[in-house]
């Protein structure tokens, strides 16, 4: 083929316990890119709609990831790239790695799939890299594999996908405010105390137990945060009162989506999750802030041709 149109989900990160190793794709958002070959060498944009992103290869998460793929793959050709940029950045919802994991998907199922996915969550890094130095590889992983992941950033970034319980929904607000995760993570603390780095791990390990064995109880008590949560909601007033609609209408979790400003429920039960995320929608009315917000599964499929 010479040209491929793929959509790229947004995604939440962290889950709660999981500080920059568990992500999960969402459903009904994302990006939309449409890559052609060109006799040319490099990569070059055609056409960027929807939320600015920058316009300078050097500096667009999809076209450095794509020259990446490029210069590992030593194509003598070269592509022309378009971006609907629906996610918007600074959202907390993996704006910048929808496109970097996109464009390298893209490339690969147009040149025939000469990477593997794990092989493209590299390249797709170079990408993320330009919009934080520090940036980890959860988002990245959840819009490329899809579902839950579980991603070791230090080796070559190994993915693996959880298994996602059919009876649990996540409810997504996004107030329409940008908090950059640079900004973000040069408040976060630079040390953590022995007995915190104790209770998230354990916190973690039960939550992956509580997958494998579709426990709910399990599932609520391991979702706690003690190393970002307490920094990162104090830039964010709405967050408390959020919370507490979402614990006392009964879900799993309230949490941070990654840097912020989202925010997202765990529920188990989708005419519950529709009920919790309808009372937080009028709560943000009367808080007189803008916003979206999304029902989708706890999971959902990764980047995809259209």
């Amino acid at each position: 083929m010479d040209e491929i149109k793929v959509f790229s989900p947004a995604s939440v990160s962290n889950i709660c316990c999981g500080f920059d190793v568990l992500g999960f794709a969402m459903q009904g958002l994302g990006d939309i890119i449409t890559l052609s070959k060109t006799h040319k060498k490099g990569v070059f944009i055609k056409n960027i709609s929807g939320f600015n992103i920058p316009l300078e290869i050097k500096n667009n998460t999809a076209t450095v990831a794509l020259n990446a793929f490029l210069e590992k793959l030593n194509y003598t050709h070269g592509f022309e790239i378009s971006i609907e940029k629906n996610i918007m950045p600074g959202s907390g919802l993996g704006s910048s790695a929808a496109c970097a994991a996109g464009s390298v998907y893209a490339a690969n199922m147009i040149l025939g799939e000469p990477f593997t996915l794990h092989q493209l969550v590299e390249f797709a890094m170079e990408g993320e890299l330009i919009s934080s130095e520090s940036a980890p590889a959860d988002n990245i992983a959840s819009a490329l594999f899809g579902g839950i992941v579980l991603v070791d950033n230090f080796k070559k970034y190994h993915v693996i996908n959880l298994p996602a319980p059919q009876d649990v929904f996540a409810v997504i607000h996004h107030p329409l405010i940008s908090r950059s995760t640079y900004e973000s993570r040069n408040e976060l603390p630079k040390n953590v105390l022995l007995k915190k780095a104790s209770y998230q791990l354990t916190n973690i390990a039960s939550f992956v137990h509580s997958l494998h064995t579709n426990n709910i109880d399990l599932m609520k008590r391991s979702l706690n945060d003690h190393l970002v949560q307490n920094q990162r909601e104090f830039f964010f007033s709405y967050f408390k009162k959020i919370k507490s609609i979402s614990y006392n209408m009964g879900s799993i979790c309230c949490s941070i989506s990654g840097s912020g400003p989202s925010i997202f429920s765990l529920v188990c039960d989708y005419k519950l999750a529709e009920k919790i995320k309808l009372d937080i929608d009028k709560e943000f009315v009367k808080m007189d802030i803008k916003f979206n917000s999304y029902l989708s599964t706890f999971g959902s499929q990764g980047v995809r041709v259209i």
